[in-house]
């Protein structure tokens, strides 16, 4: 992984609308780049490192034929150049995404795309919404990705800010920990754990208090999958025997 031997708190990576945002998102990019470095974060400025791809290389090419061969290669176009090399600078050199989330990111589905895969790489995601009243316009399945949502990106700054330094890195087990300090995957705050010693990765790593709130909800009602699993093996068995 990159680090950066001046902004060395962690690897931010920006993500957002780009294909139908105004100016493919470059403004609030570097906004929040600015208000990262000042915090000792190293933003990774996706909009901003295409620019120096485009004055190196040229712009990448979309501008294929409008025929079966040209919508295959802007597809092939499209996986090379877009979604792997974003989800390799996700999954190799991220330890944490900022998503500003708004009209853009509702036409678009990288961003989705990108905070599902940091999910599943229990790297956290910050979101910052164009709503003030964001709880009646973020999706449910994307709130429930975030690790914590703010109303304002003063919020996130301070909050960052008041994170212990280096906590967003994960350790040698895969946990994100610094010192004795522990960062909870269900609510964002920092706990302080016990005298046990973790020896292997823990995902998600919750705090006491979510601890709490997770077994009430796993509690409460049926687990969906497993009613799932019962339905389609019922089925199958029966439609077996059917046949």
């Amino acid at each position: 992984m990159i680090r950066h031997p001046k902004y060395n708190k962690g690897n931010i990576y920006l993500s957002g609308g780009i294909q139908y945002a105004q100016g493919e998102g470059a403004g609030w990019r570097e906004h929040v780049s600015g208000n990262l470095k000042w915090l000792g974060y190293f933003p990774l400025n996706i909009t901003e490192l295409d620019a120096a791809y485009a004055a190196e290389h040229g712009k990448i090419y979309n501008d294929f034929p409008d025929t079966e061969d040209g919508a295959l290669l802007r597809k092939a176009n499209i996986r090379k150049q877009f979604i792997y090399a974003d989800l390799e600078l996700i999954k190799n050199d991220t330890d944490a995404l900022i998503v500003y989330y708004d009209e853009s990111v509702r036409r678009g589905a990288g961003t989705i795309s990108e905070c599902q895969f940091a999910y599943l790489l229990d790297i956290p995601v910050y979101m910052v919404t164009q709503w003030e009243n964001w709880q009646d316009e973020v999706p449910g399945w994307l709130y429930g990705l975030t690790t914590k949502t703010f109303a304002t990106w003063n919020e996130l700054f301070y909050y960052l800010g008041e994170l212990p330094p280096g906590i967003l890195k994960r350790d040698r087990y895969g946990n994100h920990h610094v010192n004795n300090e522990y960062l909870c995957s269900l609510t964002g705050e920092t706990f302080t754990k016990g005298n046990q010693h973790f020896v292997s990765r823990v995902s998600p790593l919750y705090s006491k208090k979510a601890v709490n709130l997770v077994t009430r909800v796993n509690e409460l009602q049926k687990d969906r999958y497993e009613f799932f699993m019962e339905i389609l093996t019922a089925q199958t068995e029966k439609e077996g025997t059917d046949a």
